[in-house]
Parts: structure tokens; sequence; C-alpha cells
């Protein structure tokens, strides 16, 4: 078993409760009710079940999470902290909770993905309307994946992944954060360092880093079909064309790299652009025959 990534964060722990925000498993209590303090939580995403930790500490819980889009936040209460990435969307992840002994400022939480549960019917499932009840979902093979498919569980020599968040101490250290921003999980996404663009909420109704989905824009007509950015050619359709403007308006899959409207997206990667094609075929709508 390999270390991929780990991370630190600070945060306000009351009646010794946290959430893991992105995944299904939304409360993790230590057996401290009388916990109020300023805690500090190191994450460890692994690519298989870790040895025990080494140094001083209890395990307080341990079990199953299914993570949504691979990336999880500790919650407490309002607050939260940064974006941490533990692996594939919709995998099942085991997870070992640790409380420092005696220091219980210090939380260690350690994930690994177990299997695939991609699911298109409970996953995939379109938004229900008052004007449009929902489709009666068909019988599809489901792609089922390995986490080492996945861009999550690859090396990158791109990014680092400090076990310490950088401290500012002084506004030279604050400008000098600014300026070289760093998305860790857009970069950790995007290994091969494809070509990356971006979307508005026009193209993408909504999307989280690491979701794949299928996106709509329009484009200028070229002469040999391609686009002239180069992207959207995944799942790539045309679905009409304004011959006046010499514009056609297409759709192609693409995976949520960073932000929340405009986002930053890449092309999707064979095994992520699979999963929305099964979920299309699940939730393409019967066609009505008439009377």
């Amino acid at each position: 078993m390999t270390l991929l990534r780990r991370l630190r964060t600070d945060l306000y722990v009351q009646y010794g409760l946290i959430c893991l925000y992105g995944s299904n498993r939304l409360e993790i209590r230590a057996d401290e009710p009388d916990y109020h303090l300023n805690a500090t939580f190191h994450l460890e995403a692994w690519d298989a079940e870790p040895p025990p930790p080494e140094g001083c500490w209890t395990l307080v819980e341990e079990g199953n999470l299914t993570a949504e889009t691979g990336v999880v936040q500790v919650g407490v209460f309002e607050d939260s902290g940064p974006d941490f990435l533990i692996g594939p969307p919709w995998f099942e992840y085991g997870l070992s909770v640790h409380l420092g002994d005696p220091d219980i400022t210090q939380w260690l939480l350690r994930f690994w993905p177990l299997r695939d549960v991609f699911d298109p019917v409970v996953h995939a499932r379109p938004r229900e309307t008052d004007a449009l009840p929902p489709p009666e979902p068909r019988p599809a093979n489901v792609p089922v994946t390995t986490a080492g498919q996945w861009a999550a569980m690859r090396p990158n020599r791109h990014v680092d992944w400090p076990a310490t968040q950088p401290e500012i101490t002084s506004v030279y250290d604050m400008i000098r954060l600014q300026a070289v921003p760093v998305d860790r999980v857009a970069v950790t996404l995007n290994p091969d360092r494809a070509n990356t663009f971006h979307l508005g909420s026009d193209a993408l109704h909504s999307g989280s880093p690491g979701g794949s989905h299928r996106v709509w824009r329009w484009e200028w007509e070229t002469a040999d079909g391609v686009p002239e950015d180069g992207n959207l050619r995944v799942g790539r359709i045309v679905h009409a064309r304004d011959t006046t403007a010499r514009r056609v308006f297409v759709s192609g899959i693409v995976t949520v790299l960073a932000g929340t409207g405009p986002y930053t997206v890449r092309d999707a990667q064979p095994h992520e652009a699979a999963r929305v094609l099964c979920a299309e075929e699940v939730w393409h709508p019967r066609e009505r025959t008439g009377e």
C-alpha cells in the first residue's frame, strides 16, 4: 500500500462532532461529549488499507463510506476545511478515525478505496419537475472500474500535497501565496496535463470537481468538423447547425477540475465518459406511441 497524499487543517470542534462533506458518512463523533477545542486534522489518502499509524493514536471509529466525486471536506457545523481528494467518484472507501493519545486535539482520518459502486439508477437519476414525470430506467451494462484506472490514484509530479497548511505570518506571506495559487485537486485530476478550458453555467448546470457530465455549447463551424480549440471531442454530438451564422450546437463529455461556474474542465477519459454514456442509455426517455 502507498500513501498518495496528506493534508493538515485546523478547525474548532464542538461536542466532539465532525462531518464529512462529499460523502454519505455525515457524522463522526469522538467519545468526548465535553469536547470543545481547536483541533488539528491530519487527512491521508491511501491506495489500499494502510498499516496501523505510527505514534500515539487511539482508534475511535472505523467503517465504510461512499464518496460522490472523491473530494471531501472535514466540517464542523458552519465551517469546513479545504478540499481533499481521496480517490475516484462513486467508490466505496474504508475509513479509520484516530484521536491523539494523550493529545486529543489531534485527529487522524485515513481513507482508501474498496470498490466501484456506481449505479446510474441511484447516482445519475434525472431531476424531477412538475411538468415532466421521471422516465422509467432501462436495462444497461454498467461499467465497473478499478481504482487504479482513475487520475486521483495516479502519481502526479506536478502537484505537492503538503502535510501542513502554509502559515501566514506577514503581508509578504499573503502576497506570495496569492501570487502563485495552486488548486491541488484540479492539478491532481489532470496528471497528463491535458488541455483545459472553461465553461459557464449555461453549458453545465451544476458540477463538482471530480464529476463527469455532458455539456453543450455553440461553436464556429470548421471544414474538418474539429473544434477550433481542440476540446469537447469525447462523446461528441452535433445537435443543430446555424447555416447562416456558420455555427454548430454540439455537446460532449467533460470532467470538472475546479470551479462552481465558471468551471475549469478537460475532456473526459474513456472510463469517465463510459459512466455518462451508461446513464444516458438507462434514462433515455421511451418514445411515445400514437393512439
